[in-house]
């Protein structure tokens, strides 16, 4: 069993989005009913809405899949993928969290993988991914967009700035 689930937000700028991250909650929620990890860190601030962050969001449609409030971080300043896994780190820490599954999009998951190994490497990681919410021209877009920041972030380094 892992220490923590960590599910990461994306943003409230469209119905596709929103989706998106609906289906990330609901399988961290599944993973953690399955007895996979402990607790779950929700990640994502307040970058595309001011009222709710992206984590709030999130642990709302868990707590409706069952997953007990106490069971439950709210991490709420980031608002990048570098910023997930800086803040998510610094959270799990603080709390003696040496293992955790990151919980995101298929078309997210090579960049976030990169970013969280880079930013963890002390940390026991496993990487599980929910159905995409995104038709075919979505994930093209999306998995080309990723491609794109991928390489950047491999030429350039993860730059904590971001977070």
């Amino acid at each position: 069993m892992y220490d923590v689930l960590i599910c990461l937000g994306s943003t409230f700028t469209s119905p596709e989005n929103m989706k998106d991250m609906e289906r990330r909650a609901e399988k961290a929620a599944a993973l953690y009913k399955a007895k996979r990890a402990r607790k779950i860190i929700f990640t994502g601030g307040f970058k595309t809405r001011k009222d709710m962050s992206e984590a709030e969001y999130m642990a709302r449609i868990a707590a409706r899949e069952g997953v007990p409030r106490k069971d439950m971080l709210l991490e709420e300043k980031a608002n990048t993928t570098v910023g997930n896994a800086y803040h998510s780190k610094r959270m799990m820490d603080r709390l003696g969290f040496r293992s955790a599954i990151i919980v995101t999009s298929p078309f997210h998951m090579r960049r976030a993988r990169y970013i969280f190994r880079k930013i963890m490497p002390g940390k026991l990681l496993d990487f599980e991914e929910c159905e995409s919410a995104f038709g075919l021209l979505g994930r093209m877009w999306y998995g080309a967009d990723e491609l794109w920041s991928l390489a950047k972030a491999k030429l350039r380094g993860v730059d904590l700035s971001r977070a």
